[in-house]
This record gives C-alpha cells, sequence and structure tokens, in this order.
C-alpha cells in the first residue's frame, strides 16, 4: 500500500497510476481492514451478509445475485412504470438502497473527495482497480441522473460481491489530510459537495453529515448574542 504523507504526495502517486492508464478509481472513508472485511471492496447489498454471523458469505451456495433477484422483485411493487433491470438497481443505490453495485469513477479526484468527506478520525484509501480485471461485471449506467454524470460513475456488478484490491493498487489517505484535501479539491478542481452530489437529495445528506456542526455555529452566535447585551 501507497503511504504519501502530504497532499501534493498523495496527488502525485495518483497521476503516476493513472497515466498509465486502463483504471477505474474508489474512494472509501477508512479501509474496512479489520474482520470481517479484510480489505475487501464489496457491494453494500453484500456487507449486510457479511456483518450479520447467520450467514455464511463463504458457503459454496450463497448467491448474491439470487438475493439481489429477489429484492428487485420485491421492488416492482414500488414502480409505477417498467424500467430496466439496471435502472431500478440504479435508483435504488442513488437513494441509498442496497444493491449488489459497487460504485466506481473514473476521475481519481472524485474517487479522492468520496475518500475524504467524513468526520472522522480513520484514514480513508483509494482503490485504483484494473478495468481489464472486471470488465465483464462493469454495468455504465442507463440514462444517468444528474449526480451519476457530476460523479462520473460506472458500476461494477460482482457475482461474488465483492473485489479483493492488491496492496500496491492502494493508496492510503491519512485522516489529518482528508481536510486540507478537500480544500484543495475546492479551490483548484470546482470538485466538493454543491458539485458532487448536486440534487435535493445530496442536499439532505449533507444537511445530516453537518448538522453538528450547524448546531455548533448557533449556539456560538447565540453566546456572542448575549456577551453584546451583557456588554451594552
Amino acid at each position: 500500500m501507497h503511504k504519501p504523507r502530504t497532499v501534493d504526495g498523495i496527488l502525485k502517486k495518483l497521476k503516476e497510476k493513472s497515466d498509465i492508464g486502463g483504471y477505474l478509481y474508489r474512494g472509501e472513508p477508512k479501509h474496512f481492514q479489520g474482520d470481517p472485511y479484510c480489505g475487501k471492496v464489496s457491494s453494500n447489498f453484500y456487507r449486510i451478509f457479511l456483518d450479520d454471523g447467520n450467514f455464511d458469505v463463504e458457503a459454496e451456495h450463497f448467491d448474491i445475485e439470487e438475493l439481489q433477484t429477489a429484492v428487485l422483485s420485491i421492488s416492482k411493487q414500488f414502480s409505477r412504470k417498467p424500467v430496466s433491470e439496471l435502472e431500478r438497481l440504479s435508483k435504488i443505490q442513488h437513494y441509498e438502497g442496497k444493491t449488489n453495485l459497487i460504485d466506481f469513477t473514473k476521475d481519481y479526484l472524485i474517487a479522492l473527495f468520496m475518500a475524504c468527506d467524513d468526520f472522522s478520525d480513520n484514514d480513508g484509501r483509494i482503490i485504483l482497480q484494473a478495468r481489464e480485471l472486471v470488465e465483464p461485471y462493469i454495468e455504465e449506467p442507463y440514462e444517468p441522473i444528474n449526480r451519476v454524470i457530476a460523479q462520473k460513475s460506472v458500476f461494477v456488478r460482482h457475482p461474488d460481491g465483492f473485489i479483493q484490491p492488491n496492496d500496491d493498487d492502494i493508496i492510503n489517505i491519512r485522516s489529518d489530510l482528508k481536510q486540507p484535501m478537500l480544500i484543495h479539491l475546492r479551490n483548484s478542481h470546482d470538485i466538493s459537495v454543491e458539485t458532487i452530489y448536486n440534487d435535493i437529495h445530496g442536499f439532505v445528506k449533507d444537511q445530516s453529515n453537518h448538522m453538528k456542526f450547524y448546531k455548533t455555529i448557533y449556539e456560538g452566535l447565540v453566546q456572542k448574542q448575549k456577551g453584546d447585551i451583557g456588554n451594552g
């Protein structure tokens, strides 16, 4: 795993790798190295069963795609018009539902944003996935919505529910570099919450993530007003 120690070091390493060509990129806010994840890049649907001790995801009879087919069958009851399977899965994924689609992007700067856009103390990571190794499982978004376009998204629908990345294709993002990286991405590349999550659902998600921050600002303003009144 590459562990650059500066924002410039991360950007340089990513550019060196991307110049080789043939990569898809994924940013994750933490490493998922411990049990039961063991470093896997997995779909959010697969992780449900991975986290549940009552399921043996290593068993021969475990079939994540068969389970997803059952979910899709039920989801049809909530749709007023017929749509393709991929379009249905894309919409479920968009609203943070559970599918066997793994989000990747064609732009490593967007993957960087995804790895840094959280407020935890966890190190993030960028996964560089050689496209040729997952070509049979790539799904291009069907009539993509604004957010998919902004994120330059591409889905990998792996029948195992996960990909095991090579250590050489992982770049570590130290937690203390996340905020400086977000500032760089906003100022130099116009990549921000507003441009990446460019719909009302994105606003709601951003509002939830930053509610503690909003409360702190309000408390500060209240204390300032009390101080101004007292001084007066």
